[in-house]
């Protein structure tokens, strides 16, 4: 029993590393964005909270948003907003849908890593 816990507090201190996290939280936003059919950056960390990850703040997410315009993984289309500024919201290219693809597959492989190893 001791070394299960043992293993599952590395593992959460691995997941606070910056490298995995960030990683790990690009690859929900890929998923998040590949949910919907275009979301915008506020609606985005609405997501991430839903989901139970509440401290992924808009400073994280922008940055990760620019980082996927560059990439060619989102398509991105600014529109008025009656509730206030434009908004610039965020879909999945066909290439963006590839790289959510080899996510998933990349975080099953981990998955299945972590509970062979429990």
């Amino acid at each position: 029993m001791l070394d299960i816990i043992v293993k599952e507090v590395v593992i959460i201190n691995y997941i606070n590393e910056s490298q995995l996290r960030k990683g790990i939280v690009e690859g929900f936003l890929l998923m998040i964005i590949g949910q919907s059919v275009d979301l915008y950056g506020y609606e985005i960390s609405q997501k991430f909270a839903d989901i139970g990850v509440d401290d992924v703040s808009m400073g994280t997410i922008y940055p990760i948003l620019t980082k996927f315009e560059k990439n060619d993984w989102v398509i991105t289309e600014i529109r008025k907003s009656d509730e206030g500024p434009s908004r610039k919201y965020y879909a999945l290219s066909a290439e963006g849908k590839l790289a959510q693809a080899d996510f998933i597959s990349r975080f099953a492989t981990y998955i299945n890593i972590f509970e062979s190893l429990r």
